[in-house]
């Protein structure tokens, strides 16, 4: 409401000031017209002799001022344009770092620490028969068997013996177990078990060397003789 009264009192007064001039004009010149000269005498003198005359120049401006006044006061102003507000681009998403190789590579030099794990499927084996391939398979699973037992706790997914049949609950986890053959509608499911899985139950893993991050799993051995 402030703002609309605010924005009309300059045509407001401007058609005050229009009415009253109009209403002077009117007096000067039917004075001029009938006495020749405008003084306060002929002024009085004319008022005497015409005043419903008066009376209509004076007041008709100054009534239809009035009016037109009362109409600008209730015309509503245009409202200001409402401020642009700046369009805030949403910040992108910082991307997840990808995960650290240090765990798995303290895990492969344990393995070959404790079995000759690289050395083993890095060599090239098609030219030994099996009876040297099994002696030497026999001896590396100790040392990887320990260094696992010794670092990680596994526990069997589904606890039941490879080739029995079980059933596959509905809410089952799809990382845990995948499914196979002909699957269709849904769980329960009823299968056969072809590996239990494996999780880790439990990781204790040794820290890296001087306490930081090392792409060196197993260090070349020099003998100095």
């Amino acid at each position: 409401m402030q703002q609309r009264v605010a924005g009309n009192a300059a045509p407001v007064l401007i058609a005050l000031l229009a009415g009253i001039v109009l209403a002077a004009v009117d007096v000067v010149v039917l004075l001029t017209a009938v006495k020749g000269t405008v003084t306060a005498a002929s002024l009085a003198a004319v008022c005497a002799l015409y005043p419903s005359s008066v009376v209509c120049l004076i007041v008709a401006p100054l009534a239809g001022t009035i009016i037109l006044t009362l109409l600008l006061g209730r015309l509503p102003t245009a409202a200001p344009p409402a401020p642009i507000e700046p369009k805030v681009q949403p910040a992108k998403p910082t991307p997840p770092a990808p995960p650290s190789p240090a765990p798995a590579l303290r895990l492969l030099a344990l393995l070959q620490q404790e079995g000759r794990f690289i050395d083993f499927v890095q060599e090239d084996i098609d030219g030994y028969s099996d009876a040297q391939v099994g002696a030497a398979v026999r001896s590396i699973h100790a040392g990887c068997r320990k260094a696992l037992r010794e670092r990680i706790e596994l526990q069997r997914i589904i606890a039941d013996e490879d080739g029995s049949e079980v059933v596959v609950q509905p809410g089952f986890d799809p990382a845990a177990i995948r499914l196979t053959g002909n699957v269709a509608g849904a769980p329960p499911f009823r299968g056969s078990l072809q590996h239990g899985g494996w999780r880790a139950a439990k990781v204790s893993l040794p820290q890296a060397p001087g306490g930081g991050e090392s792409d060196v799993i197993a260090p070349a051995e020099v003998e100095i003789g």
